[in-house]
């Protein structure tokens, strides 16, 4: 891979610029908005403290003015009740004025009797004047209360007042003698906090109990007395809630901010101030731009080192790649490349050059190991052959090459092993195939194997071909040596079986002669005829004895072909009759219909025969042979038992040996098991023997079951 052919991400260089950024990123990023969150939350709170501060501070100064008007009228009647309602004009109006000048929130005082009728008043601007004889003093007092403060009214120029109304008492009777009553104008009370020092854009106004503006000490807002009770704060106030020490919300104008308020407590109002939320946050923007500058200035210094040292880490690295590139170009496994330095990236230089070292050393190992497998495998005896999941040939040996031929390739295999029984050759193990190689006959036993799918060939199957065509011929004349041996010993039984339909012939004939050559008359039609049909009756007997010997007899015949061993096996007992009744012995038959199996009729007659006859000769007279055939699943079951006298366990291991038996020499060739036992296994079969001694032998053969057979 050339280095311009690597995409840009994928560089270690751009790692480490990713690297260095991301930390320095990440770390800047948490602890700045750590601290941002923290400074934010601290200003709120400082925020919230000094508004309420203030208009806590507010709400006790005008409660303060207030009281201290009170406390002018109240010192007042106390000590001039009687020149305030009595006859003297003259010290009445010395006092008014005294009162007056005094404080400076004071619009007018009045002066009126126990019935609340004015006696006298003076206004700040018109001076003292007398009153109707109908005047009545506002808001009068009621007889529970010593003071009393009116509501919140507004004057022809809008301006905000109350009176403040005291009861006069006679010093001696304390009595209610009159009343004085004095108009603070309340504008001048909130005025004189108007050079409180406020922020940009907060402002502060002041809310009667009844939600009615008072007045605000930001003479530049402009609130309306439908809007003021909109507010959010004032609502909370108007809701019974004494104080707010904070709380964001969005104004009657709809702009968010940061409001509190305070109870002045007597009278019943409230001061309220509202700080825009951009001007209270302001410090905390201006924060988070210098923190964002400083971010970049970082992130500009880590940049500047991750690429320095990148480039510092990487170019060591390219040089051992250049060379790397090199060495697979050339193949030349035996060169070293050189170490610059002896950091990590020197030691791995090192290393890699052990490396090499390493690998040029295992590939001459597998070019040993190759030869000399190439050796085994040539020389094994066996063709071997790999095969793709289509079944087609990709790749076999030399001895595979000599059967078949060498231009193989892609070739599918059932087309190049073609023979007798290759049907489904892929489908069995163990599998005896004839094939014609050369114009001769071969036998092989294929062995099949699935492979890992993981695997650079793409080879699904492993196919082994073993030439076993003497052991198969081997094999061919045992069975026909078994077969005469068998002939050999039935012979004299189908002999003497023949003898009695014989010697019926012979009477027969004999007494149709006699009276044919001595009698006058000689025989009717009627009786030859009927002698005629007995002899004929009796040849056909003789005729079944010996095609029964026959069919036995002849070649075997080489393949397999659909059978049912219930038929075949009652055709092979037919032979054995005479033997049973010389012994006086009974075989009772339980076989089942269908029992379908792929196999060979004249194999499965030499089976039945040698398992018969062993279990007739180990028996003694007047026993029983069972032989039994069922079907069960996918099986068939054929099982043959006789109750003589067993076979001996140190002998039970070897009577599957050829030539081992325990019979004298001329009744048996110890054939017999062997040869039973591999016609079982070339079906696809199993064979087990069970047997006690004293008590007799079991022979269970187990068949798959043929369906094509139903």
């Amino acid at each position: 891979m050339n280095k311009s052919s690597i995409p840009w991400w994928m560089r270690i260089k751009v790692h480490f610029l990713i690297f260095g950024v991301t930390m320095s990123i990440l770390p800047l990023f948490f602890l700045g908005y750590l601290g941002f969150i923290s400074v934010r939350q601290n200003l709120q709170k400082d925020i919230y403290e000094q508004n309420f501060k203030q208009v806590t501070v507010l709400a006790n100064e005008i409660r303060d003015s207030i009281a201290n008007v009170e406390n002018s009228l109240t010192f007042t009647r106390a000590t001039s009740a009687y020149a305030l309602v009595g006859k003297d004009g003259m010290s009445r109006q010395i006092i008014l004025e005294t009162l007056l000048q005094k404080d400076s929130f004071i619009e007018e005082i009045k002066v009126a009797d126990e019935g609340f009728m004015v006696i006298d008043q003076i206004d700040r601007q018109a001076g003292i004047s007398r009153s109707s004889s109908s005047a009545k003093i506002e808001n009068p007092i009621s007889s529970e209360k010593s003071s009393a403060l009116s509501e919140v009214f507004f004057s022809s120029d809008r301006r905000p007042e109350i009176y403040l109304t005291v009861a006069v008492q006679d010093p001696t009777t304390r009595n209610r003698i009159g009343y004085l009553q004095a108009k603070v104008d309340l504008k001048g009370i909130i005025s004189r906090y108007a050079n409180i020092l406020l922020g940009d854009g907060v402002h502060v106004f002041v809310v009667d109990q009844a939600g009615n503006l008072i007045g605000n000490i930001d003479s530049s807002l402009a609130l309306h007395q439908e809007e003021i009770r909109q507010d959010p704060a004032v609502q909370s106030f108007l809701d019974g809630e004494a104080f707010s020490q904070g709380s964001e919300y969005k104004n009657p104008e709809g702009v968010s901010v940061i409001g509190a308020y305070a109870s002045v407590g007597t009278p019943n109002w409230a001061i309220f101030i509202e700080q825009p939320n951009r001007e209270a946050n302001k410090p905390i923007f201006e924060y988070g731009i210098r923190l964002i500058m400083i971010a970049i200035l970082i992130m500009v210094l880590v940049m500047i080192i991750s690429i320095s040292f990148g480039l510092k880490v990487v170019h060591p690295i390219e040089s051992l790649e250049e060379q790397v590139r090199r060495i697979i170009s050339t193949g030349d496994l035996e060169s070293h490349i050189p170490i610059e330095s002896w950091d990590e990236i020197g030691r791995l230089v090192k290393s890699f050059n052990q490396l090499l070292n390493s690998l040029d050393q295992k590939n001459e190992n597998l070019k040993d190991e190759k030869e000399l497998l190439t050796t085994v495998v040539d020389g094994v005896g066996a063709g071997m052959v790999l095969l793709n999941p289509d079944k087609k040939i990709i790749w076999w040996n030399t001895k595979f090459a000599e059967w078949f031929g060498h231009h193989l390739a892609n070739l599918p295999c059932d087309q190049v092993v073609n023979g007798e029984g290759t049907e489904g050759v892929y489908l069995e193990k163990g599998r005896i195939i004839s094939v014609f190689v050369n114009e001769v006959r071969r036998h092989f036993r294929q062995m099949y194997y699935e492979l890992s799918p993981d695997n650079p060939e793409n080879a699904a199957y492993l196919l082994l071909l073993d030439d076993v065509t003497q052991e198969v011929e081997m094999e061919a004349r045992m069975i026909e040596t078994d077969k005469m041996a068998a002939i050999g010993l039935l012979a004299s039984g189908v002999a003497h079986e023949i003898n009695n339909p014989l010697a019926i012939i012979a009477a027969h004939s004999e007494d149709l002669l006699d009276r044919l050559n001595e009698e006058e008359l000689g025989p009717t039609r009627e009786e030859i005829r009927t002698g005629f049909q007995i002899v004929l009756g009796q040849i056909v007997r003789c005729k079944q004895i010996t095609d029964r010997l026959l069919g036995f007899a002849r070649k075997r015949i080489n393949g397999s072909d659909l059978i049912d061993i219930g038929v075949v096996s009652m055709q092979t007992l037919g032979l054995l009759e005479h033997k049973a009744k010389q012994k006086q012995m009974k075989i009772e038959i339980h076989l089942e219909n269908n029992l379908f199996i792929l196999g060979n009729e004249n194999e499965w007659q030499q089976v039945v025969l040698n398992l018969i006859t062993n279990a007739l000769d180990a028996s003694a007279e007047g026993k029983v042979i069972e032989v039994k055939g069922c079907r069960e699943d996918e099986k068939i079951h054929f099982t043959v038992k006789d109750y003589g006298e067993g076979i001996p366990q140190n002998n039970l291991k070897r009577a599957f040996d050829p030539f081992f038996t325990t019979k004298s020499v001329e009744k048996g060739t110890g054939l017999g098991l062997y040869v039973s036992y591999e016609i079982v296994r070339k079906m696809q079969g199993e064979m087990v023997l069970e047997s006690t001694e004293g008590q007799g032998t079991c022979v269970k053969i187990t068949l798959p079951l043929h369906k094509a057979g139903d």
